[in-house]
């Protein structure tokens, strides 16, 4: 069952809590996923793997909490911040749900956008998670991400296409960030059979999201930075309330390995580092999303 907080000012935050198990766990989801991320009758989660029995994030081991980010359309709601859309605003608003509801975690969980926002959570409220875990992102944003997103934030911007063409065709370009040159000559062996495989993802998103909600979220992606206003990344970590755990994706074609690097180091140096691992595999970033082995021994590490 979805559950949901309004804040003062009109912003609604939805969410589910799956299991009952004794480690407390806030994830928080991709660009384009929700709060569904365990598997359900009639609903295929976007984590499923990890919920399952003996998985990290099973009904006996972990009760897990999993809201939509703000300027997502599965239940979120309210009005476009005034700063425009960005991580931190989207972790301020977890953030009053939180304190609203006094919770507090073992741990706090993020892959890609999500862990964009989790390290922006774990600054703002550092007191609330006894360990982060992050997944294929890195402290700020850069000039790839920003090229990526703004080739897909062109398509959406068209006057000249519908809603689910331009959906469509910018998932076309998603894709090709989300996965690598290995993944797909390995997949691939004709020009045709990588269209119709592009075509049926951009189908698929246009059949499920709105093409505000994926505007907003590119421009929260790009205005990404834990340093903007605070100081040196080594410092920003140093606030932490625990420990840091990272998980880097090999050959990942939407977060270059030097942002993943440059996190790690630097919470090295501010003594947070825990776990930092990388994903051996020919899928690129979507590999948190396939490589369910390889994710499960990092999560292992990282939950109590």
């Amino acid at each position: 069952m979805t559950q949901a907080f309004l804040s003062p000012e009109g912003v609604r935050t939805a969410f589910r809590v799956t299991g009952h198990g004794p480690a407390k766990v806030l994830l928080l989801h991709a660009l384009t996923g929700g709060p569904d991320a365990a598997d359900a009758p009639g609903v295929k989660g976007w984590w499923g793997p990890m919920f399952e029995l003996e998985a990290p994030l099973s009904a006996s081991a972990a009760t897990v909490w999993t809201p939509n980010l703000a300027g997502s359309c599965y239940g979120a709601q309210g009005p476009e911040p005034r700063g425009g859309w960005s991580t931190r605003y989207q972790a301020e608003v977890l953030a009053q749900w939180l304190r609203a509801e006094d919770l507090t975690f073992d741990a706090l969980l993020g892959g890609s956008l999500g862990g964009m926002v989790a390290l922006e959570l774990a600054v703002l409220e550092p007191g609330r998670f006894k360990a982060v875990g992050v997944i294929g992102c890195g402290g700020r944003a850069d000039a790839w991400l920003w090229g990526a997103t703004e080739a897909q934030r062109a398509i959406l911007a068209s006057p000249s296409l519908g809603d689910d063409e331009a959906i469509a065709l910018a998932r076309r370009v998603a894709m090709l960030t989300f996965r690598s040159p290995a993944g797909l000559a390995e997949r691939f062996a004709a020009p045709g059979e990588l269209r119709d495989w592009l075509a049926f993802h951009g189908r698929g998103l246009a059949a499920r999201f709105t093409r505000a909600a994926y505007a907003a979220l590119l421009d929260a992606m790009d205005n990404h930075d834990l340093t903007r206003g605070r100081g040196p990344l080594p410092e920003v970590l140093a606030r932490l309330g625990g420990t840091l755990h990272v998980l880097g994706l090999e050959g990942d074609m939407l977060f270059s390995a030097a942002c993943l690097e440059e996190l790690m180091e630097a919470a090295r140096k501010a003594g947070r580092l825990g776990e930092a691992r990388w994903v051996r595999s020919p899928h690129g970033h979507d590999a948190f999303l396939i490589e369910w082995d390889q994710v499960k021994a990092w999560l292992k590490e990282v939950l109590p």
